[in-house]
């Protein structure tokens, strides 16, 4: 660690981020350039948020959900279930090519259909069962093993850092291997940001570092070096919250179907509603799982616990929820049951609130329907993006694939004598790493990733206000000046989580400020102004991007009727 080499490359194509967006991105670059080179922080085997798997994705299949519902009509869906908080033209895109991404999935192997042949959808949040379940446990080493096949470079165990730039256009990208003193300088004729959503930000529940139900490598380095760049991205105030069992931490909230129920400490199904049917069934499943707002209203008035109650399930019910909570990367949960002999069919699991979490399609980089971001050279996709709320699975297909052919297209037509620039870039990255690897007396990663999440709970968690999202500013901005002078990293590991906290110190300081320039309430309890505790459809119907201007933020409105076809 006492000296850092640079091992310089030149590609066609740079992929920043080798998770489903990243994957799908690099498999269709391969037929249209020469040299794509995919930089991931772990390995693409299992990287991302489907990297344990992945047991279910939206879409929409002429042949079964047509002609009755149409592709407009799941955008409608989409587009009231969002408040109207997406762009609709990339809804249409991500809407109708999904089905054929995912029969190109089946074309890499993975297995899409149940034992007799079939799709098996279930109803969630559009008004047909669209969401197919399947069996996506090794989606990722599926994915690798097609872009080994096509010749993709990858790069694993290197940490996308900075973008590098000649004047407004991005040429390039600066890396750096999270196992050896390695820094990576890629000249890139485009490149693709495919990194991933936020986690880590705020404290978890259980106060375990990473007892968390999502990835803990996904700490929002692509908006960090899209935003240094001078990148616009939009409604980083917006923070989603997601349940799931109690002091164990696992997504999956939604495989527990058909015959799981969301039940209070009475055993009253939180169902129990006029607009709602009585209980889940093959087709239908349990959406209070997913609401948020019904999950804190049983505890706070009196009739918490919550729970997921199995006991109605058959051999077979169970059966199917084992198989669908494997796919989903539930192994270590399972077994976790199974060792304590915890049988779902004759004890409830409690389930709880997680920490928040950022992006998921509702914040992130603002992007065009073709995947260009504000800057030239630079386009994004996958859980990266802002432009498209539960974009997920289907979005990383979808937009991984489009990004491929724009980027592809863009680096033909403007990428011949591309020039990398941005010396002073460069050299601003290796006073950094030189700093953080100085034998001088500092601190580890882990006090300063305590310290921002203590911060982000405390002054923009679930109640916030002008006077504390100000306060928190104050003491982020103190945060990061002591983290610059005082992290210390022994070896490459502990370096590059220094760089993730400081990576998660910036956009920390985006949510504030994002979130005390917001002055309403909306999608409560994701951004709730307590001295704005209203709904401001007349002032705040908008997206609200960000952007950075030397050292200062500019905010500006964008009507949601701009983006509504």
């Amino acid at each position: 660690m006492k000296k850092l080499t640079i091992n310089e490359l030149s590609v066609d194509l740079a992929i920043i981020g080798g998770g489903v967006a990243g994957c799908m991105a690099a498999i269709r670059a391969s037929e249209l350039v020469d040299r794509v080179l995919v930089v991931e922080k772990c390995d693409t085997r299992r990287s991302g948020c489907a990297a344990t798997g992945v047991d279910h994705i939206w879409t929409y299949v002429p042949e079964i959900h047509g002609p009755g519902t149409t592709v407009e009509d799941i955008v409608s869906d989409h587009t009231r279930w969002t408040q109207g908080f997406l762009d609709q033209e990339v809804a249409h895109y991500v809407t109708s090519h999904s089905y054929d991404r995912i029969l190109d999935l089946e074309r890499f192997g993975v297995d899409i259909r149940d034992a007799s042949g079939k799709l098996r959808f279930v109803k969630k949040i559009h008004r047909v069962p669209n969401f197919l379940h399947f069996a996506g446990r090794d989606l990722k080493v599926k994915l690798t093993q097609e872009m080994k096949r096509r010749k993709v470079e990858i790069l694993n165990r290197v940490m996308g850092l900075r973008l590098l730039k000649n004047q407004e256009r991005v040429t390039g990208v600066i890396g750096i291997s999270t196992r050896r003193p390695v820094i990576y300088k890629i000249k890139a004729k485009a490149v693709i940001l495919t990194t991933g959503n936020i986690y880590r930000l705020y404290r978890n529940p259980t106060g375990v570092l990473f007892n968390i139900g999502f990835p803990p490598h996904e700490t929002g380095d692509g908006h960090a070096m899209a935003f240094r760049a001078g990148a616009l991205l939009q409604n980083m105030e917006f923070t989603t919250f997601q349940t799931g069992p109690k002091n164990f931490q696992r997504c999956g909230r939604g495989s527990y179907f058909p015959g799981g129920r969301m039940v209070n400490a009475r055993g009253d199904s939180l169902q129990k509603q006029p607009h709602r049917a009585t209980h889940a069934t093959e087709t239908h499943m349990d959406r209070t799982v997913e609401e948020e707002v019904a999950f804190m209203k049983e505890i706070e008035e009196g009739r918490g616990p919550v729970y997921m109650d199995c006991s109605s399930c058959s051999e077979e019910d169970m059966s199917y929820i084992r198989w669908a909570l494997r796919n989903e990367g539930n192994t270590a949960f399972l077994d976790h049951l199974d060792s304590e002999g915890f049988d779902l069919r004759k004890k409830r699991l409690e389930f709880t609130l997680y920490e928040p979490k950022s992006g998921s399609g509702k914040s992130g980089l603002t992007i065009h329907k073709d995947t260009r971001t504000s800057l030239p050279g630079l386009f994004a996709a996958g859980d990266a993006i802002g432009v498209l709320p539960r974009a997920v699975m289907p979005g990383a297909l979808t937009l991984g694939w489009k990004a491929a052919e724009t980027a592809a297209q863009f680096s033909k037509r403007d990428g011949a004598d591309v020039s990398v620039g941005d010396e002073e870039e460069m050299e601003s990255v290796k006073e950094t790493l030189t700093r953080l690897i100085s034998e001088s007396p500092g601190a580890p990663w882990t006090e300063a990733q305590a310290a921002l999440q203590n911060l982000m709970s405390d002054y923009a968690g679930l109640k916030r206000s002008a006077t504390m999202l100000a306060a928190g500013r104050s003491c982020l901005r103190t945060l990061r000046k002591r983290a610059r002078e005082e992290l210390r990293a022994r070896h490459p590991h502990e370096l590059y989580r220094c760089l993730e906290v400081l990576n998660l110190i910036d956009i920390g300081e985006m949510v504030l400020a994002s979130a005390l320039e917001r002055e309403e309430t909306r999608f409560y309890p994701e951004h709730h102004r307590v001295d704005f505790p209203r709904q401001d459809d007349t002032n705040w119907r908008a997206f609200l991007t960000i952007r950075k201007q030397e050292d200062r933020m500019l905010f500006q409105k964008e009507k949601i009727e701009a983006r509504i076809c």
